[in-house]
């Protein structure tokens, strides 16, 4: 037929992923400037430069908008896998791997700790935590061997590879990497002692 004009469901599902995404990422960064629970439906849609109805049509619920911002900071975080600490390793190597890994991990999500901090208690956040809790308590068990079943090796190494511990460091001036080489260092001296 002609001057019929052909419809375009890729564009436009384009248009719709694009506006989500600025969606998302308006959230995100007032997230983390404010907060979860503080941070309004019209705070967003102001920093995403849309109408307060159109962040609605796509997250009808503050709660929606704030599990899909935290689960795409969960899927981009690249959580280390416990296999990269092999078990026949020295302790020493073993630990060194540990604090890289975990310190790299604490470099990559500065900002979901620095959100979980001003809002500990959403469900979102808490979700996140127990999965964050899953993998560093895999990686310490990975890392400390047989020496897991030790309450007070564990609690020591738990706090020399704590974001906070390392936080400290990095504060003082030091940089990350010699952070995670001073921590990796303490570990295995208390370790050995």
């Amino acid at each position: 037929m002609p001057g019929k004009r052909s419809y375009r469901l890729g564009k436009r599902q384009a248009a719709v992923d694009a506006t989500r995404q600025r969606i998302l990422d308006a959230a995100s960064a007032a997230y983390q400037e404010h907060g979860i629970e503080d941070t309004s439906m019209q705070e967003v849609a102001r920093r995403a430069d849309v109408a307060p109805g159109t962040v609605l049509y796509h997250y009808p619920t503050p709660e929606s908008l704030a599990e899909e911002v935290v689960d795409s900071w969960v899927e981009s975080m690249e959580p280390p896998r416990p296999d990269v600490i092999d078990p026949d390793e020295p302790i020493d190597v073993r630990i060194t791997k540990l604090v890289v890994e975990l310190y790299g991990l604490y470099e990559r999500t500065g900002h979901l700790y620095r959100v979980y901090q001003k809002s500990p208690t959403h469900p979102a956040l808490l979700r996140a935590a127990g999965w964050w809790d899953e993998n560093v308590a895999s990686m310490l068990a990975r890392g400390l061997g047989d020496r897991t079943s030790d309450e007070e090796a564990m609690k020591v190494i738990s706090v020399l590879t704590n974001p906070g511990f390392r936080g400290t460091l990095i504060m003082t001036g030091i940089d990350p990497d010699r952070a995670a080489a001073i921590a990796a260092e303490m570990a295995i001296a208390w370790l050995e002692d």
